[in-house]
């Protein structure tokens, strides 16, 4: 990735300051800067340094840690560097004895791991992308609310009346619900119409936001094609498309099964293995839960209905239904790969 006429700034980051590990392949000199966070400053050191190494034809790179702050940085930068943003929850610790932490160490850390060419990379999606991301995350805040509230009100009927809860979120429910809130006696009333209140907000909230993603929806031909996947609607697909990224981030399905956090862990024991638990560190869940909530329709379509049987007898219903979120993904990844359609794809 880089070479002998190159500079390589390590980079420790904060809202106030810079601490900068700038090392001169060229020349093999080292040295430590500190800069007033700016972006003129962090322009200054990398045209500074791009003029030391122009003799010789040689780059920057600008290294810094997966922070708040590395996208107004990258758009900063631009052309005049290569930027990478180091992912230090996948870098190896230090023996405990020695594991310290301060911007002197940091830096020293990362510019060490680029040299040895044993950095992890951190994806740096694009303005566009993280837009979208932003509003998938807003949906999946504002769904997690209505839920919560939802749940709020139904134990409370539980607990104080004898009221049917059957058909409660309906329009005709909603309405016989604040009846009923309005019919209700001391602290309680306030309490009830401030819940359905924000509820009612909640849903306008979301009825915005979905009409966004909609409309992303029928500009992405990507998110047309997913959508073909039974049990995956508009709104999903907008959203499992958005927590993917590209596509060429992931060269196997089995990456792309990994991030989702629905590769099996490897139980061993006296020379025998057998499948353990899903996930692990660095999965993405909201991409899990969207697909393990899209089996329940895709389980019984011919191309996952004999496999999803077949597991159900083997492991019972939640380890037939990630299998299936699993086959869905292969999918997926061989669609956008090789730019295929649903129905053109050959059964696995």
């Amino acid at each position: 990735m880089y070479d002998s006429k190159d500079i390589i700034l390590a980079v420790d980051y904060h809202d106030e300051n810079l601490v900068i590990r700038q090392f001169n392949c060229h020349t093999g000199e080292e040295r430590l800067l500190k800069y007033r966070t700016t972006a003129e400053n962090i322009r200054k050191v990398i045209c500074d340094s791009a003029n030391e190494v122009a003799e010789v034809g040689g780059r920057v790179f600008w290294i810094m840690e997966s922070t708040t702050g590395w996208a107004r940085v990258k758009e900063t930068i631009g052309p005049l560097a290569t930027m990478l943003v180091a992912n230090v929850l996948q870098m190896p610790l230090p023996p405990k004895a020695y594991r310290r932490k301060t911007d002197k160490i940091d830096t020293g850390r990362i510019l060490r791991e680029f040299l040895n060419g044993s950095l992890p990379v951190a994806f740096q999606p694009s303005v566009e992308l993280r837009q979208i991301r932003r509003l998938v995350a807003t949906r999946e805040s504002l769904v997690s609310r209505r839920t919560a509230l939802r749940n709020w009100i139904n134990r409370y009927l539980a607990h104080e009346t004898w009221r049917s809860r059957a058909g409660l979120w309906s329009a005709k429910g909603m309405r016989s619900l604040k009846r009923f809130a309005a019919s209700v006696e001391g602290p309680d009333k306030v309490v009830l119409s401030v819940k359905l209140r924000e509820l009612e907000h909640l849903v306008e909230l979301q009825t915005i936001v979905e009409t966004e993603m909609l409309a992303i929806y029928k500009q992405w031909p990507q998110a047309q094609w997913i959508d073909e996947i039974p049990g995956i609607a508009q709104i999903s697909a907008v959203s499992i498309l958005a927590r993917i990224g590209p596509i060429e981030r992931f060269d196997s399905h089995e990456e792309l099964i990994s991030f989702a956090g629905l590769a099996p862990g490897i139980q061993q024991s006296d020379g025998s293995k057998r499948e353990g638990r899903i996930g692990g560190g660095g999965t993405d869940k909201h991409l899990r839960h969207y697909l393990i909530e899209a089996t329940f329709w895709a389980r019984r379509v011919p191309r996952y209905f004999k496999t999803y049987e077949r597991m159900l007898d083997k492991r019972g219903p939640k380890i037939a239904r990630v299998v299936v979120a699993r086959m869905m993904l292969r999918s997926i990844h061989k669609m956008l790969r090789a730019q295929v359609r649903f129905n053109r794809l050959r059964v696995a």
